[in-house]
């Protein structure tokens, strides 16, 4: 029985791991801005998901709520807030 749990304890950290490196590649493959900063809290949840592994839950709760939830949502903002309307044509000047 010991055998499975030293092989549990050892796969849960490199399949965060993988799953942080997996979810930083999609975010930097995405062409929209927008769904880039969106999808960077799948990277900042799996660090949290690690920290708390590694026996350190003061620094994953701060890591869950800053890089998971602060970070991206203050980023789509300031995409949002900075995004240029399409000039139609009864609006622009000829």
């Amino acid at each position: 029985m010991t055998d499975i749990s030293f092989i549990v304890q050892n796969a849960i950290p490199w399949v965060l791991y993988i799953f942080t490196i997996l979810g930083a590649i999609i975010c930097l493959m995405q062409k929209d801005s927008l769904r880039m900063a969106v999808l960077t809290s799948i990277t900042g949840f799996a660090i949290a998901a690690i920290y708390q592994v590694l026996l350190a839950p003061d620094v994953a709760l701060t890591q869950a709520v800053v890089g998971a939830a602060i970070v991206p949502t203050l980023v789509a903002l300031a995409i949002l807030k900075t995004r240029e309307e399409p000039v139609s044509k009864e609006d622009g000047d000829s």
